[in-house]
């Protein structure tokens, strides 16, 4: 049994415009020490689908509508508040996209991951400070004695989300949710904050969910990959099969428009033609048939569920999937 399944997901949002359907039917499952790259541009739905895994969707205007989110074979869409309290942050924990706002200003690094540890562990004061700077050093973090009494803005910004990655794991996760954890680093820190998780998931036998928009982290990091687009998932399987034989044109279109230094010349950048259409507004049919080239005339009568055709190793919603192989 996958120890997350996420079966047939929708989440809305109150609007002034009217009522937002975020994510439509989203379905996925990830496996004890696998990682699941969840990839697409900004907006298609990867925060929303995250936070609502770990029950923290902003309530008003946001909440869940249908489907179900089992971990470990609970059902936590009928969690009360209190439990799901308990379960956030020992059982599952994450990484969320911005380090500065996520770590608060006014209380020390010691401070905060002392409170995860004696909330969810019920440890001492000086137990969990302990823990504490062996989690720092865990992550890498220089003289962690020291660091842990300091607050978060005398911290770069690499420190800073190994201070998070270092709170997320304090209490051995079964799952980690990653979200854009390497957004507005370095390069150089890029890599090396994704290093620390794909080493210590391996270390601690944790199931990991990768959020990012960068098709090169999913190819370094995930064992899965699943590409959204408007609220829905549009292609899923193996890392290497979505990235050698994309099946649906929209993963096609973002793996061509990933730069490659060509010794001969360097082709025009090829792009997805048209906008991402309005949530409130959205086509009949496919929702990416206006941006494709391949569309059929049933494209615009229907909407194609994911399927697998073949010995295809990916399901696509696609109905015309053309594998194209990425040289």
């Amino acid at each position: 049994m996958p120890l997350l399944e996420v079966d047939n997901l929708q989440v809305e949002f109150s609007t002034e415009r009217g009522v937002a359907r975020a994510i439509d039917g989203v379905s996925f499952n990830v496996n004890e020490g696998e990682t699941l790259g969840i990839v697409g541009e900004s907006g298609c739905g990867k925060s929303v689908t995250s936070l609502s895994v770990m029950g923290l969707i902003p309530r008003p205007p946001g909440r869940i509508v249908g489907g179900e989110i089992r971990f470990a074979g609970q059902d936590l869409t009928q969690l009360s508040d209190k439990a799901y309290r308990k379960l956030r942050g020992r059982d599952m924990s994450m990484i969320f996209q911005e380090p500065m706002t996520a770590l608060n200003p006014v209380f020390t690094i010691g401070n905060q991951i002392s409170d995860v540890l004696r909330r969810h562990k019920g440890l001492s004061r000086k137990q969990a400070r302990t823990r504490g700077i062996e989690m720092l050093a865990e992550v890498g973090i220089p003289a962690p004695d020291k660091r842990i009494d300091e607050y978060p803005h005398q911290l770069s910004g690499g420190m800073r989300q190994r201070v998070m990655i270092a709170m997320a794991l304090s209490c051995d996760p079964k799952l980690l949710i990653a979200d854009e954890p390497t957004t507005a680093l370095d390069v150089t820190i890029q890599a090396q904050v994704l290093e620390l998780i794909k080493n210590l998931a391996a270390d601690h036998g944790t199931a990991v969910i990768l959020i990012t928009h960068d098709l090169g982290v999913v190819a370094e990091t995930c064992d899965r990959a699943a590409v959204m687009y408007c609220g829905r998932i549009i292609e899923q399987g193996p890392v290497d099969a979505l990235f050698e034989q994309p099946r649906h044109p929209y993963t096609a279109g973002l793996l061509a428009s990933v730069p490659r230094i060509r010794p001969d010349r360097l082709p025009r950048l090829p792009t997805i033609p048209g906008i991402v259409p309005d949530l409130l507004d959205l086509p009949d049919g496919c929702r990416f048939r206006d941006r494709c080239g391949q569309a059929l005339e049933r494209c615009g009568q229907f909407d194609p569920d994911l399927s697998a055709e073949g010995d295809a190793r990916t399901e696509a919603a696609c109905f015309n999937p053309n594998p194209v192989t990425q040289t």
